[in-house]
């Protein structure tokens, strides 16, 4: 079976009828929630919002899609790709996830690379290895959870801690099957592929380009936490570190999750979640609303004029010609 064939009807019908219960869970969890809501109390913490703050925080979203620019770029060892059109990729792909069903923005970006000469194969390898990273940047902040007299939720240290020890054998995994691999002996699409993957991975076994990496993924962790941050103090909320953290962490644990465009629905549930107990749900939900906001609504506008410029589709040999 060839990669580009169809699964089996059983099996798309199945991961559907999963998706459509997984959508049913998000909104009843909502409706629950949203149940007798004070929506006087929900608009009153969103009119008190400071726009200097805000500011700060869009700033933060901005400069984070640099800093994931900054981690393709160390694992791009052997393809020369400009910095500025890595940076317009993140924008354009950030765009499209935030208007399209999930992993359309992944298939913009290997569409992008692709012109670039980046195989397909190699381009989906990085795409997950660069999703790891991006987990293992939240792991320094878990300290604030599992801090004594953080008084979050016994859950919630749990959590942590089983989200801290996945990442840690992905981490050996990566690192061992991350080898230079001998050319297959036979010829095959599926050998080709294999070998393209795990040929890409053989940069992140650098300690140079693992630590790089690593760096540009916690310096982008520390800006969404800085966004959480001044949201926060923009509406006026006192939420402890150890929440903040929380907050991601749900936010990062929803994300395996099939969503609506946008993460609509289960970002908010997982905020709201994180803040149960902390803040009442007008709060809690206009806090989610606006870090909601914060994420999605500047990366549409920046993505959709990324996109719009002709060099992002230039291909190599036409920019090389110049």
């Amino acid at each position: 079976m060839t990669p580009t064939e169809s699964p089996p009807k059983s099996t798309g019908t199945r991961d559907r009828v999963i998706q459509a219960l997984l959508f049913v869970a998000v909104g009843i969890s909502l409706v629950i929630t949203l149940w007798g809501m004070d929506l006087g109390r929900l608009w009153a913490a969103l009119k008190v919002a400071d726009w200097r703050w805000l500011a700060v925080a869009v700033l933060a979203n901005v400069a984070s899609q640099v800093t994931r620019a900054v981690g393709w770029n160390a694992m791009f060892t052997e393809f020369r790709i400009r910095f500025p059109l890595l940076v317009r990729i993140e924008f354009a792909v950030q765009a499209a996830a935030a208007v399209t069903p999930e992993g359309v923005g992944e298939f913009v970006r290997i569409g992008y690379l692709l012109r670039e000469g980046v195989a397909r194969s190699v381009t989906v390898t990085l795409m997950m290895v660069r999703k790891f990273f991006s987990s293992l940047g939240l792991v320094p902040f878990l300290v604030f959870i599992w801090w004594p007299g953080s008084d979050v939720p016994g859950w919630a240290v749990a959590v942590a801690w089983v989200y801290a020890a996945v990442l840690a054998v992905m981490c050996v995994l990566i690192v061992r099957v991350a080898r230079t691999p001998s050319a297959p002996a036979r010829e095959g699409r599926l050998r080709k592929i294999v070998f393209d993957a795990r040929t890409a991975l053989g940069p992140v076994r650098r300690p140079r380009v693992f630590a790089e990496v690593g760096a540009a993924a916690v310096v982008t962790r520390a800006l969404d936490f800085l966004a959480a941050v001044t949201i926060a103090k923009a509406l006026g909320l006192r939420l402890p570190v150890a929440v903040l953290v929380l907050v991601l962490l749900s936010i990062e644990v929803s994300n395996i999750l099939p969503t609506l465009p946008g993460q609509l629905g289960t970002f908010e549930a997982a905020v709201l979640g994180a803040t149960a107990g902390v803040l009442g749900p007008a709060e809690g939900l206009a806090f989610a609303l606006v870090l909601h906001a914060q994420q999605v609504l500047p990366q549409i506008p920046l993505g959709t004029i990324a996109m719009a410029d002709n060099s992002i589709l230039r291909n190599r040999s036409k920019r090389d010609a110049s």
